[in-house]
């Protein structure tokens, strides 16, 4: 399936009052459609092309808390990508 996301474009933002974490794939905001794609997982959609504009995870905190255990925490720093995980940080 062509999902016309451009992997350079891929942006990432988290909404720490929502405890939301978003995957962006478009520069700027536009109309989609939304489906649950999983339990508190929404991917958002162009109606007519069917690209993947966004996905949105709820709960991400809960979420990183359940995989990786409580010594997980994100730090929503200026490199969303980056984990910090307190019992590996030696072996980097």
């Amino acid at each position: 399936m062509d999902t016309g996301i451009n992997k350079d474009k891929i942006r990432t933002h988290y909404d720490a009052d929502q405890d939301i974490f978003y995957l962006l794939f478009t520069e700027k905001a536009q109309k989609a459609l939304a489906e649950e794609a999983d339990d508190e997982v929404f991917v958002r959609f162009d109606q007519d092309t069917r690209k993947v504009i966004s996905v949105e995870f709820l709960n991400f905190q809960e979420r990183l808390i359940n995989i990786f255990g409580k010594e997980m925490k994100y730090l929503g720093s200026e490199q969303p990508e980056r984990l910090f995980l307190p019992k590996l940080q030696d072996n980097w």
